[in-house]
């Protein structure tokens, strides 16, 4: 009879086991799957396509980089994807799946961790849970940025640091150092969390004698991470001191309700609700901690830990806050796990008790389990914003932008058309993959007089298009720099919205492609020359029309307009495009002005020709002003033809 319940005893626990596996085996597949869905559908952000352009330097100049411009953060995370990539491409889903694959390890790990603090299965499942369900947490999985990595390796440290402490083997050892080590290596803010341990560690000994035999073990891997990572925060060491931060400084009340609504519902939700998630899930985090406390034993010593993991990090970031702008939702993404246990502590722990105490608890578990149900349905509604609402994504139009700049300048010379750009994003440049080069207005931030010696440079160089994404930035030039001096070398002939950008072009005429003409009109003008450019039409595309008049200014009345028409090659002359700007009369007394015509993307094939005029709307009709000859238009070019294939996006 013994051996049967000893059988049964072991089935049901095998039984149990096998259940906790598969449970945490789901948990971690959906997180997987939120992380890998629509992984490459938005667009890069800023920080991602810099973090590209620089693991694809050599390693020596990573590091040399690193170090010489001040890139505050640390090489692992560079080194890292420079060996990924090299393996899986360069799209934006082979970009982004290393951070998929360290926040979903980091799930597993938050669980492991759960179980090593003594929480039920069910307390360290729901946590895992919580994060693999977190909407901050899965955008910066799907942010090809360090910070899951931070998140992942910080995790594994916390943990492997309980396993060291308690079970004295070479092995953990080694891994404690080596995942410690690296976690450094990857942000330099995963010391807050090895802080935390350390407070840990040396306090509980402090206070449990029991503990002091561990002090020896704990402290010779100290040293060793001490000594692995010293050489690098020597030579990192003026970065780490004068680093100006990429943040801001709130005060301590809005630094809070910041990192906990973030932690909570993610940053896709309108700003006046954040502050109540945060308040509701404070209120959990520390109904789990009292709950922990509570349940005495070893959960008593999982709040310490927990709230040292949780509030030493957060709390120097904003210390470190106070004096310079470096506090930033994403730097704390280091103390979530501990944010996510005792959240779900709050909903799970059962403390056993009788009488009246038993009925208010069973009221406090039921109010947090309501609480629990009010977070969650709020984060589950801030992932859908992030994955469908273009208000809440990274995604601002960068694929339209590049196909439009590959439209425009399709059919012109490379060596006479540049791009520029008023802020160094080097996001334009992972979309834009085409031959034309770049230049930044201004140089160097706020630099007016060197924006002035880069148009010279440009102009002396025989370049005849410039196409500006005006994107203002305080950091660069808010003032219209860029504008400016391209105005004073260029004519700015056509702007149009793309994505958050107005696109604007630059164009100034090349006298050695102006073709004489010689037309006069009734009027007494005359239309010496003109150039049609480019030759190749695109759908989307950009023509360009110089024109050099002759005459008196005064001999126009004011009301004047210049036709100017895109018309098939053969048949009626039915304009397919066409612009029709006032004719002035300081247009006339130019060397040459410069127009422009944005063409259809319906554009048919064929051969086109490009007529101009001049009528007049102010009188009845709005006749045309006839040449000397009679003739009503003038032919500007006649064998523009549209471009076959494609232009590739």
């Amino acid at each position: 009879m013994q051996r049967q319940h000893l059988a049964l005893a072991l089935g049901a626990e095998k039984m149990r086991r096998v259940g906790e596996r598969v449970s945490i085996l789901a948990v971690i597949l959906l997180a997987f799957a939120l992380r890998v869905f629509r992984l490459g559908a938005q667009e890069l952000r800023g920080d991602e396509t810099f973090g590209y352009f620089f693991s694809l330097r050599p390693v020596p100049d990573i590091i040399w980089a690193t170090l010489t411009l001040g890139e505050p953060h640390p090489v692992g995370s560079y080194l890292i994807e420079k060996g990924w990539l090299s393996l899986a491409g360069h799209s934006e889903f082979a970009l982004r799946f290393i951070s998929a694959w360290f926040g979903t390890l980091a799930v597993g790990i938050v669980y492991r961790l759960g179980r090593r603090l003594g929480l039920p299965r069910g307390t360290a499942g729901l946590g895992a849970f919580l994060l693999a369900i977190s909407p901050y947490a899965i955008w910066h999985s799907q942010d090809a940025r360090m910070y899951t990595m931070s998140l992942a390796l910080t995790a594994a440290s916390t943990w492997l640091a309980l396993e060291m402490t308690a079970r004295p083997r070479r092995s953990l050892w080694i891994a404690y150092v080596s995942i410690s080590w690296s976690a450094l290596q990857v942000h330099y803010f995963a010391g807050f969390v090895l802080l935390a341990q350390n407070v840990f560690v040396f306090g509980r000994a402090w206070l449990r004698p029991q503990h002091r035999g561990e002090i020896p073990r704990w402290a010779t891997a100290q040293l060793a991470i001490a000594v692995l990572y010293a050489p690098w925060l020597w030579l990192a060491r003026d970065t780490i001191a004068h680093y100006g931060g990429n943040g801001d400084s709130p005060g301590l009340v809005q630094a809070l309700w910041r990192a906990f609504s973030a932690f909570a519902v993610g940053e896709t939700v309108p700003t006046g609700r954040r502050p109540l998630y945060a308040l509701l899930s404070g209120l959990l985090m520390l109904g789990g901690a009292f709950r922990l406390m509570q349940a005495g034993g070893a959960k008593r010593g999982a709040v310490w830990l927990l709230a040292l993991y949780l509030v030493v990090p957060l709390g120097i970031t904003w210390i470190s806050a106070r004096s310079r702008p470096i506090f930033n939702e994403r730097y704390l993404i280091a103390a979530t796990p501990p944010f996510y246990l005792l959240v779900a502590a709050a909903a799970s722990i059962r403390v056993p008790s009788s009488g009246q105490a038993h009925t208010s608890r069973a009221i406090g578990r039921a109010a947090s389990l309501l609480l629990l149900v009010v977070m969650t349905l709020g984060a589950l509604g801030s992932l859908g914003r992030y994955y469908t609402d273009p208000a809440y994504s990274k995604t601002i139009g960068w694929r339209a932008l590049a196909e439009t700049i590959q439209r425009w300048t399709t059919g012109m010379p490379v060596d006479q058309v540049r791009i520029a750009q008023n802020f160094p994003d080097p996001t334009l440049w992972y979309y834009y993959r085409g031959p034309v080069e770049h230049v930044v207005l201004p140089p160097a931030a706020h630099d007016a007089d060197g924006a002035d010696r880069e148009v010279a440079g440009l102009v002396s160089q025989g370049v005849t298009w410039v196409i500006l994404p005006v994107q203002l930035s305080p950091l660069w030039d808010d003032a219209g720099i860029a504008q400016a001096a391209l105005t004073r070398a260029y004519a700015r002939v056509l702007e149009r919205p793309v994505g958050v950008w107005p696109l604007q072009l630059y164009v100034r005429p090349d006298p050695e492609r102006m073709q004489s003409l010689d037309v006069t009109f009734a009027n007494g003008l005359t239309l010496r020359a003109a150039a049609v450019e480019p030759q190749t039409l695109v759908p989307g595309g950009v023509l360009a029309i110089h024109l050099r008049w002759e005459g008196r200014g005064d001999a126009l009345t004011g009301t004047e307009k210049l036709f100017v028409h895109l018309v098939p090659a053969e048949g009626l002359p039915v304009p397919i495009a066409q612009t029709d700007p006032p004719l002035r009369a300081a247009d006339v007394e130019k060397q040459a002005v410069s127009y422009a015509i944005l063409l259809p993307e319906t554009l048919p094939q064929g051969a086109y020709r490009v007529l101009a005029g001049i009528y007049n709307p102010g009188q009845p009709g709005a006749p045309r002003i006839p040449t000397v000859d009679g003739a009503d238009h003038v032919e500007l070019a006649s064998s523009l033809t549209r471009q076959e294939k494609k232009v590739e996006e």
